[in-house]
């Protein structure tokens, strides 16, 4: 069994949760001092390597996990 383990995603239910304005700011930022990057992923970075997972590329890959903190 593989795993994938997207860091900070850029899903709607990060961007429409329950606090907005200045905490949604604040919150944001305080994700992307947390991720080497500097910066939230995009849902379709996380999807494409769910994609390869799923795929026969992957085949030869086992029990690996795949951290996605856009480093």
């Amino acid at each position: 069994m593989n795993v994938l383990s997207p860091g900070a995603t850029a899903t709607p239910g990060l961007m429409e949760s329950l606090v907005s304005g200045a905490q949604l700011d604040a919150m944001l930022g305080e994700l992307k001092v947390q991720t080497p990057l500097g910066r939230i992923a995009d849902p379709d970075e996380t999807a494409a390597v769910a994609l390869f997972l799923a795929s026969d590329e992957s085949s030869f890959m086992t029990g690996s996990e795949v951290f996605e903190s856009t480093a």
